[in-house]
């Protein structure tokens, strides 16, 4: 069990080294400039809207996989607690908790929707990195 907690561990801090390399290697700044008509501003203005909506979608869905989370590891620790025998027993039962993430996840999708639809509308998007 020592084993299992120790590899998940690694894996873990692995991929949050991952994540960090490709976010530092990944770092595009865009300049956004605007469509002629009105119509085309009017069409960006809803898809700023839309580009909020998934946001906060994706946010509501980290949000309630956190508090899930959560629940399952006070469920499993109660649980734990309530059978262990011993100090020793009950001290393991602490470190049977998951870390439970409450970031969002995905939110680059918005930002790639929203980066397609602007163009859709006419406006144009430079690259810098």
């Amino acid at each position: 069990m020592r084993t299992l907690q120790l590899h998940n561990s690694f894996l873990f801090r692995l991929a949050a080294a991952i994540c960090f390399a490709i976010t530092l290697a990944g770092c595009t700044s865009y300049r956004f400039i605007p469509p002629d008509s009105d119509a085309g501003r009017q069409c960006v203005t809803s898809c700023g809207t839309n580009q909020q909506i998934c946001i906060a979608g994706k946010e509501q869905v980290a949000a309630a996989q956190a508090q899930a989370c959560e629940m399952r590891n006070v469920s499993t620790v109660s649980i734990c607690l309530a059978v262990a025998k011993t100090d020793a027993d009950r001290e393991l039962c602490s470190k049977k908790r998951q870390y439970c993430s409450s970031s969002a996840s995905g939110t680059w999708q918005c930002e790639a929707d929203y980066r397609a639809c602007y163009t859709q509308c006419g406006g144009r998007i430079e690259e810098s990195e």
